[in-house]
């Protein structure tokens, strides 16, 4: 299979990112990974999602359960974007990985399911396929394949796949949709053109490690959904 991953990391040397690496590793995939250093200015108004401004907390949460954009996010979503322009250079299926995704079946399984999302990327007109798992706000219509379902949105966002064939779809995306989160920029940018996103509606294929969130200055545990 022609496949690479991109992995968005801030901090080498943090244990979550160590353990993302030797669990992606692990697939033996060509892997190329972005260094994106933790945004520390006031986030940008003039190209915030639906210019709304109101939704901008500031550099930092007040709480850390508090809901609002931060420069935190806005550096997170500058990594996808990132990510998303460095897989252009060849033809391979791009796995796109944040710094703490973990692999949650046995390498086997997951090479399978990679494999699976190809062959139907390869045959139709999707764009993306999520390999995070499904919480109770994902909605699904059509089964596609044996485990792909075309979906409304998905959460977390930490492993998609993206080839460079829909390149001028990514490129109006990233010009034409403000920022937010990175998981729900993919949803607004999919919603709003009108296209759907597949996932694994009864997998759990990946997990984030647990780990210090550089978004919301906060410990977070491991979680799946």
């Amino acid at each position: 299979m022609k496949v690479k991953i991109v992995q968005v990391s801030t901090d080498l040397n943090a244990e979550r990112e160590i353990k993302s690496y030797e669990s992606l590793s692990k697939l033996g995939f060509r892997y190329i990974r972005i260094i994106n250093q933790r945004y520390n200015e006031y986030p940008p108004t003039h190209n915030v999602f639906d210019g709304r401004t109101d939704w901008i907390v500031g550099i930092t949460k007040p709480d850390p359960n508090q809901w609002g954009l931060t420069s935190g996010h806005y550096g997170a979503w500058q990594g996808h974007i990132s990510a998303i322009l460095s897989s252009f250079v060849d033809d391979d299926y791009t796995l796109i990985c944040e710094c703490d995704c973990l692999i949650n079946v046995e390498k086997e399984e997951f090479i399978n399911r990679v494999q699976e999302a190809i062959e139907l990327m390869n045959s139709s007109n999707y764009k993306i396929v999520r390999f995070e798992s499904p919480n109770f706000q994902v909605q699904f219509s059509n089964k596609v394949s044996e485990n792909l379902y075309e979906s409304n949105i998905m959460t977390l966002g930490h492993c998609y796949m993206i080839n460079s064939k829909h390149m001028d779809f990514w490129l109006d995306r990233i010009k034409n949709v403000g920022w937010h989160t990175p998981d729900w920029w993919l949803n607004f940018a999919f919603e709003r053109a009108g296209e759907k996103m597949l996932s694994f509606k009864d997998l759990e294929l990946t997990k984030q490690a647990a780990g210090f969130s550089e978004i919301d200055n906060v410990y977070r545990q491991e979680k799946i959904k």
